[in-house]
C-alpha cells in the first residue's frame, strides 16, 4: 500500500476545527503505511514500533486505507493530525520536539492548569484526541474544557445528547 491523504468518510468524522485550522495552514495530511526508519528504533525501548508524524506525513505501520470504522483509531488520527498542524503552523519541529522534554509527555495536568501555550506538543495531540472522543459520545468527561482550550475547537460540534457533561 503507497501513501495517501485523509479519505473523504476521515474528513467528515474529524473535528470541523481541525480539518479547518488544517487547511488554513495549508497542511496537506499524508498516511504512509509504514514505520518511519526513526521509530523503528525506539522498538529498543519501547518493544513496539509507534507511529510517528513528521511534516505533513504519519508514518503508521500497519494503516488501513480508510479508518472511518474505526473510532479508537479515529482518535488517534485527530492526535496525529495535531501534529501536523503544530508542524505546518510552525509550532513544532523535529528539532524541536526532540530538544524540548515537556514535548515527550502525554500526562496533562488538572483541567483546572490547561494552558494550551504551556502544554508540550504530546499534551496538545492527547487533548485534540479527548475532543473527539467527546464529540463522539466516548465516555470524554473533560468536552467544554477541551473546547475551551483549544484554539480551533470553537468551530466543533457539541457533544451528543447525554454527553454534555461539561468539566
Amino acid at each position: 500500500m503507497k501513501a495517501r491523504p485523509l479519505t473523504e468518510s476521515e474528513k467528515k468524522l474529524l473535528s470541523p476545527g481541525l480539518i479547518a485550522a488544517l487547511a488554513a495552514a495549508g497542511a496537506e495530511p499524508v498516511i504512509v503505511p509504514r514505520a518511519a526508519w526513526l521509530a523503528k528504533l525506539t522498538w529498543l525501548w519501547r518493544g513496539h514500533v509507534p507511529i510517528l508524524t513528521r511534516g505533513h506525513k504519519i508514518y503508521w505501520p500497519g494503516a488501513p486505507a480508510d479508518f472511518s470504522s474505526l473510532p479508537n483509531t479515529m482518535a488517534v488520527l485527530q492526535h496525529e493530525l495535531q501534529h501536523v498542524l503544530d508542524f505546518s503552523t510552525g509550532r513544532l519541529s523535529a528539532l524541536g520536539y526532540l530538544l524540548h522534554p515537556k514535548n515527550w509527555t502525554y500526562r496533562l495536568p488538572h483541567p483546572d492548569r490547561w494552558d494550551w501555550r504551556r502544554l508540550g506538543a504530546e499534551q496538545r495531540a492527547v487533548l485534540a484526541e479527548k475532543l473527539w472522543r467527546a464529540e463522539q459520545g466516548l465516555e470524554e468527561p473533560h468536552f467544554h474544557a477541551c473546547r475551551a482550550i483549544i484554539p480551533w475547537a470553537g468551530d466543533c460540534e457539541g457533544p451528543p445528547a447525554g454527553n454534555d457533561s461539561g468539566n
